[in-house]
């Protein structure tokens, strides 16, 4: 089935129209027992239609804001509107509402690709970010974007932010999350709604995927005492960890370092800011117990080699 402008276009080619993720579950069960894969085909045309007249409109001058995006066809049996919301540094986001169901449409402005890397890190990311159910990949006037569908919050709780910026800590350690972007108009309630900025760090001090599973299980309980506010037990497996497991240390010295910095730079007087400052003290001090440990050892093994060769002599 070929809706409104998208009949300018030659018969749809999936292998040029990369897409990832699934449509949501309320679309789904519009379609019912029909084939999924010819049904999606036809909802990634209908949203490729609409982001090629967002582009076709954007090039004839016509300013961002004032875009109007109109379906002249119904989707699955739905009437379909769109109203404008907000535009930033690479993309417009429409209120998309498909019969009863509302959702955030969002359409790259430049060749940003976003979204289709960032789908795949939902699993790692749930309770951060903001649902992301399906994007595509087209063309227009021989450049590629891309349009994405997610969920559409229309109001946001006092702290959003902060409650935010928390959640990302605690990822940044336990899961190698990072945001590139963490101004707080890119949150909505305690969740990052612009996908794009999501992204695995991959530092050589601090990757997680470095350590065992036995090194990740006590990262993850550290984080849990840190969560709880538990400083008492965080010190006490702390120090087993010291002797037991000293990359933890070395870990979680650099990421709770990176993790901070990346988060709160900007406000030190942060009540969660403040409180991190305790457990950063054992850390820190666990780490300079490491390093003598490993001085010590260093210079266990010098003299004995030292010894060994004056007794060759």
């Amino acid at each position: 089935m070929i809706y409104g402008t998208i009949k300018t276009m030659k018969k749809f080619n999936r292998s040029k129209h990369k897409t990832m993720g699934t449509m949501p579950d309320e679309l789904r069960k519009l379609v019912g027992t029909n084939d999924m894969s010819v049904a999606t085909d036809e909802f990634n045309q209908y949203m490729t239609a609409l982001a090629i007249d967002f582009h076709r409109q954007l090039a004839d001058g016509v300013d961002k804001k004032d875009i109007k995006l109109a379906p002249s066809q119904k989707l699955f049996g739905c009437n379909v509107s769109l109203d404008y919301i907000a535009s930033g540094s690479i993309g417009s986001v429409y209120k998309l509402q498909i019969g009863d169901n509302v959702y955030a449409f969002k359409i790259n402005r430049d060749s940003s690709l976003g979204e289709l890397s960032v789908i795949p890190l939902q699993k790692r990311s749930r309770g951060l970010v903001n649902k992301n159910y399906f994007a595509s990949v087209f063309e227009f006037n021989g450049r590629k974007y891309s349009w994405a569908l997610s969920d559409f919050v229309a109001k946001d709780f006092e702290n959003s932010f902060k409650v935010a910026m928390e959640k990302l800590y605690y990822a940044y350690i336990t899961k190698g999350l990072n945001i590139r972007d963490s101004h707080p108009n890119n949150f909505k309630n305690g969740k990052l709604i612009d996908i794009p900025s999501l992204t695995m760090r991959d530092n050589k001090v601090d990757d997680i995927k470095k350590l065992n599973r036995t090194e990740r299980n006590i990262v993850q309980q550290l984080v849990y005492y840190i969560k709880t506010n538990n400083l008492s037990e965080f010190k006490k497996l702390t120090a087993l960890t010291v002797k037991s497991n000293p990359l933890v240390i070395k870990y979680m010295f650099f990421a709770m370092q990176y993790a901070k910095g990346a988060m709160f730079s900007g406000d030190k007087t942060d009540v969660f800011s403040v409180r991190l400052r305790q457990f950063d003290s054992v850390i820190k001090d666990a780490w300079h117990n490491c390093n003598s440990h490993s001085k010590q050892s260093m210079d266990t093994i010098k003299i004995r080699q030292l010894l060994n060769k004056n007794t060759k002599q």
